[in-house]
């Protein structure tokens, strides 16, 4: 091995470019293993003198060859590379074959050194041949109607083959929650004058999914939930849902039809009924609403959401206070959009919303209100398995007559998603008997430094501050400890809090969550 050494150094650095390197070597005993010492002197480089790259055939001005050979790192006067060489040859073939150009191959492909000038003449002479294109798309019989799954896709009969173009339509078709097999496949030995044709086979997922849960939330105690999904109601791909969540201090039930237009991923109308009942401290609301929801995604997950829903509730926000009805027509707009990944034991990045309603006494309403709330939450992993989270909650609410609102309008604070410390939605104005009526504005914040300790398990330590008030701001803060495990179904979450004023006040949340 050390008697080859020399060719094995030589050979390597002239792979970098240096064809002419001193070599130096030892080879010595010590301490009972041998030790090796080498000294090298690259000596001078070899320099590219001549670069002849050609694109030749019917691919000769396609501009995406034209912006590999721009962002090349292969120039003249540049020290030669031998694996520079070699992965723009591969790049050159590889982006051929990506855009239907599979009779490529090279007329010419030569890397000639010059020892007695250190220079070296390229030449790559790349022969396209024509570009296959499809002819057709054929969709297996499945559920859904042929037109329909054809719109997931990215690429038209008549194109130009594209690889790209069909990955994209293979990952739009896999995520679009209608098929649990997927396959494109472009049906090159059936071409005639370059043109064939491509086949989508599709299997679709079980028509129907139901789920059911049992847990425990801190604010609402134990509860039981269960949810069903039509997938596919017709062959339109239109879906139905239904959720229902119970607990003795709150409950509700959703129900929503689907129906997906245009772009099925990104556009969606949908029409929904949804029953509340609150039993809580502090409010008692059951309410009824009814509307439609048109949503629109754009640049990933960014969603604009238009709405319109008419409201009827049934509450009282104090035990001495009678019981009002209110009917409401609201229409409103909500934007919202979550950029998140894992990295390490923990999802980092943001996520944020904002909500604007509105609701007149002139338009089927019995009050007239207009309310605005963001919500930010931002959440990234530090050094040594720390990570930082931070979240904020503001709302504003103009209305005619306060106590004309429902509880579901008002802002409060207070639990596990807000001022942790006190209890779910005690904080807030109050009214002169000493019950939480909520107020007009909300103001809630939250920083938290968690570290991981073992495995799947972390600790937390946290501040929340906060008001829901309608005149003066007075922050509340919490202050706690936390565990948390990183299970299977996502992070549970273990605190311990006191408010600020009273340390001896303790208490106690559990939660899961899948979100940052």
């Amino acid at each position: 091995m050390f008697n080859a050494s020399s060719q094995q150094i030589e050979k390597a650095v002239r792979a970098l470019g240096y064809y002419h390197p001193k070599i130096q070597k030892t080879l010595t005993w010590e301490k009972d293993c041998w030790a090796s010492i080498f000294a090298i002197q690259p000596g001078p480089p070899v320099l590219i003198k001549n670069l002849d790259i050609q694109i030749l055939g019917a691919g000769a001005q396609e501009p995406f060859f034209t912006k590999l050979l721009a962002n090349n790192s292969i120039q003249i006067g540049s020290i030669v590379n031998h694996g520079d060489y070699e992965a723009l040859k591969t790049s050159l073939q590889v982006m051929a074959e990506a855009k239907g150009y599979f009779d490529h191959y090279y007329e010419l492909k030569r890397l000639a050194i010059n020892l007695d000038t250190n220079t070296a003449n390229i030449q790559l002479h790349l022969q396209t041949g024509n570009r296959y294109y499809i002819s057709h798309i054929d969709i297996a019989k499945n559920a859904l109607d042929p037109e329909f799954s054809s719109q997931f896709l990215k690429i038209e009969p008549r194109e130009a083959y594209d690889r790209e173009k069909i990955v994209k339509s293979y990952q739009l078709l896999d995520s679009s929650g209608y098929y649990k097999a997927v396959q494109l496949k472009y049906l090159r030995k059936q071409a005639e004058d370059y043109y064939a044709p491509l086949a989508v086979n599709l299997t679709n997922l079980p028509r129907h999914a139901i789920s059911a849960g049992a847990g425990y939330d801190t604010n609402l105690g134990f509860r039981l939930s269960a949810e069903y999904k039509n997938r596919y109601l017709n062959k339109y791909g239109h879906q139905f849902n239904a959720h229902l969540n119970l607990s003795l201090k709150k409950s509700n039930f959703i129900m929503e039809y689907v129906l997906p237009y245009n772009n099925p991923l990104k556009n969606r109308l949908s029409f929904f009924t949804a029953i509340t009942y609150e039993n809580t401290t502090n409010i008692n609301s059951q309410k009824i609403e009814t509307g439609m929801r048109l949503s629109n995604r754009f640049y990933g997950q960014l969603l604009l959401s238009e709405q319109l829903n008419y409201v009827a509730e049934r509450f009282r926000n104090s035990n001495s206070a009678p019981y009002k009805t209110q009917f409401l027509l609201v229409p409103g707009i909500a934007i919202s959009n979550v950029r998140a990944h894992k990295k390490g034991l923990y999802l980092e990045g943001y996520e944020y919303s904002l909500n604007l309603n509105a609701a007149h006494r002139s338009v089927a309403s019995s009050v007239s209100f207009i309310q605005a709330q963001f919500k930010l939450k931002m959440a990234y992993a530090t050094f040594l398995g720390g990570r930082i989270i931070a979240r904020t909650d503001l709302g504003a609410t103009a209305v005619d007559v306060f106590t004309d609102l429902p509880s579901s309008y008002r802002f409060y604070a207070g639990g596990d998603n807000s001022v942790r410390g006190y209890n779910y939605k005690s904080i807030g104005t109050r009214d002169a008997s000493g019950d939480v009526i909520g107020g007009h504005y909300l103001v809630t914040g939250s920083l938290e430094y968690e570290q991981k300790i073992f495995d799947n398990w972390s600790m937390a330590a946290f501040i929340d501050a906060g008001d829901a008030f309608s005149s003066a701001l007075k922050l509340k803060f919490g202050v706690g400890l936390g565990v948390r495990w990183y299970s299977i179904v996502g992070p549970i979450r273990l605190d311990l809090a006191s408010p600020s004023n009273a340390i001896g006040d303790v208490h106690f949340y559990i939660s899961l969550s899948t979100s940052l």
